[in-house]
């Protein structure tokens, strides 16, 4: 017998623009195992940032969207087998239907179970960088990347906590703020400056209230 087996990604969820969170599976036969990392995944290029914790909304869905499907054929090869025994296809009926509405739910609820401001900082990354990531959820620093962009637009020297000033600068221009929000994203152990920079986005008070 020949065994397939290796790392595969399975459970897009929370896709923002082109880029969703995907989870590596050790599968066997294709049929994910154990999950091991997850990653935002740019759909188009298939570029990926591991974030610094498993998303468990991905494994579940990573689950339910292959594990499903083969319970529903089977239940299905049972429900349509000659048999006298009622209860067997009666057990078989509610296993098809279960699994089918797992699978639909998995979509269905993903669309639903959102992140309002993760999705703002998402947004924001995707104008500025063109690609759709939240730096607080990255297992690697994108700090470089935004000091040098926010450089490339300053007339004077940065110095380490530029950031936190524009933050805190009621009369800094708004590509600048978005800027200092991105960067504050990347300080991941600051509780009290996630705060702060989470209260810059559009609609902050709404989210608060």
């Amino acid at each position: 017998m020949i065994f397939v087996w290796g790392k595969r990604s399975y459970g897009a969820v929370n896709k923002v623009g082109d880029v969703a969170v995907k989870t590596m599976f050790g599968h066997l036969w294709y049929l994910p195992l154990f999950p091991m990392t997850s990653f935002y995944v740019d759909t188009k290029t298939d570029a990926a940032f591991e974030l610094n914790r498993i998303n468990w909304r991905s494994v579940l869905c990573g689950y339910i969207r292959v594990w499903a499907p083969v319970v529903l054929v089977f239940a299905g090869f049972e429900f349509m087998r000659p048999n006298d025994d009622g209860g067997a296809h009666v057990l078989s009926a509610l296993l098809m239907f279960a699994t089918a509405a797992a699978i639909i739910a998995s979509y269905v609820l993903d669309k639903k179970m959102v992140d309002a401001q993760t999705v703002q900082v998402r947004q924001l990354m995707e104008r500025h960088f063109g690609l759709a990531l939240d730096p607080y959820e990255c297992a690697s620093s994108l700090q470089r990347e935004i000091d040098a962009k926010m450089r490339e637009t300053s007339a004077t020297q940065l110095d380490e906590s530029w950031y936190k000033r524009t933050l805190n600068d009621a009369f800094s221009p708004a590509d600048k703020v978005e800027l200092a929000l991105l960067r504050a994203r990347c300080d991941q152990h600051d509780k009290e400056l996630q705060k702060t920079a989470l209260q810059k986005l559009p609609g902050a008070q709404r989210y608060a209230s």
